[in-house]
């Protein structure tokens, strides 16, 4: 045999020797490195799970705290409005009042109201109407018959120069206060009253 066939021969010997031995080993190294492979894959998905949870629940948090900043900024906003309209309306107000008084139905509306809230809330006996110097004395006794046919007696009528519009019930140490700035004292009140009639909330 030529040196030339021995050399393939045990190069064919090698080859088999080779398949033979080492196809096992690969064969469990592919396995391995396979599952080494998945396991790398779980692994990361789930790593990348975990950051997406964090990232979501920190995305949530900041768009939950960013919802609140903006509902408060909103509300700021529409209370500085409203502030500014109530600011605005006030002055109005006030001259609305003034000029009903001025009016003789205005005044005979604002005292015939006043004068019936007091009969029900004060003792009916010694009254004290306070009232504008420039009221004309008609209508002063139109009130005074008024409360005598409603059961007040003794009432008298004292001018007050302090008083430009309305009238105050003096009863003892009671008071209704139906003078403009009486009307107007509780601007916090009638402010609240003033927006839940136009339908704002806080």
């Amino acid at each position: 045999m030529s040196l030339e066939r021995k050399a393939l021969a045990l190069i064919a010997i090698a080859e088999r020797f080779r398949d033979a031995h080492c196809a096992a080993p690969l064969a469990s190294a592919a396995e391995a490195s396979r599952r080494m492979l998945a396991e790398a894959r779980r692994s990361a998905r789930k790593r990348l799970h975990e950051a997406l949870d964090g990232d979501r629940a920190r995305i949530a948090d900041e768009l939950a705290d960013a919802q609140a900043r903006l509902v408060t900024a909103r509300r700021v906003r529409v209370q500085k409005r409203m502030a500014a309209a109530l600011g605005r309306a006030w002055p109005r107000l006030e001259q609305a009042l003034a000029e009903r008084w001025q009016s003789p139905s205005g005044r005979a509306g604002w005292v015939g109201h006043h004068l019936a809230v007091a009969r029900a809330v004060l003792p009916q006996a010694a009254w004290t109407v306070m009232h504008p110097p420039q009221w004309p004395a008609a209508e002063r006794d139109q009130a005074a018959c008024w409360l005598r046919e409603h059961g007040i007696a003794e009432a008298s009528f004292a001018p007050d120069a302090k008083l430009a519009a309305g009238i105050r019930v003096v009863c003892g140490m009671n008071l209704l206060d139906a003078s403009l700035e009486g009307l107007l004292a509780d601007r916090a009140q009638i402010e609240g009253r003033l927006l839940h009639h136009f339908g704002v909330t806080s």
